[in-house]
């Protein structure tokens, strides 16, 4: 018979006593997100006369500046919510969410030519709150050329809602 390690065997046995799920007191408790200053985005070139037609998207999410007290809603204050044990007033026995937390996440960058989509490219967030996108257009196809519509929109994250940018415009030909 073979010998199990020690490790293997606590494991085991510990998912036994607790059949399996793991108990209440594991589980992270629910945040109350704050909603995101801005969400930036900057599309460049204005105009590419000559295919292939290549566009960069950049920008930048920006969160609130303030940390929330112990108990505050962040959704009238404008500040990102910490986590504090249930009761807890004083801000030592609570964690504040860093800017590895903050600045994560996904933003969606949507091409749109008369309301219809043609291009939707989904990048992170980098760890300084910023985001980039490139797109490329090769064809001739009349959706692909005239005036482009760029819209981001951040999908959110523990601490942040999902917001979105506003809708900029480029000449493609």
């Amino acid at each position: 018979m073979k010998k199990l390690p020690i490790l293997l065997i606590s494991t085991l046995a510990a998912g036994a006593a607790w059949g399996g799920v793991a108990p209440a007191a594991a589980q992270a408790p629910t945040l109350e997100r704050a909603q995101p200053v801005q969400v930036t985005r900057t599309t460049t070139p204005r105009r590419d006369r000559f295919r292939p037609y290549t566009f960069t998207t950049t920008g930048r999410i920006v969160p609130p500046a303030n940390y929330c007290a112990p108990g505050q809603s962040p959704a009238g204050a404008s500040c990102v919510p910490i986590v504090c044990p249930p009761g807890a007033t004083n801000v030592a026995y609570c964690t504040v969410p860093g800017l590895g937390v903050i600045c994560s996440g996904s933003v969606t960058v949507r091409v749109q030519k008369r309301g219809i989509t043609i291009s939707g490219r989904v990048v992170g967030v980098r760890p300084d709150c910023t985001y980039r996108s490139r797109v490329t257009f090769r064809s001739r196809l009349p959706t692909r050329i005239g005036r482009l519509s760029f819209r981001a929109r951040f999908q959110g994250n523990v601490v942040l809602e999902p917001k979105s940018s506003s809708t900029g415009t480029v000449l493609a030909g």
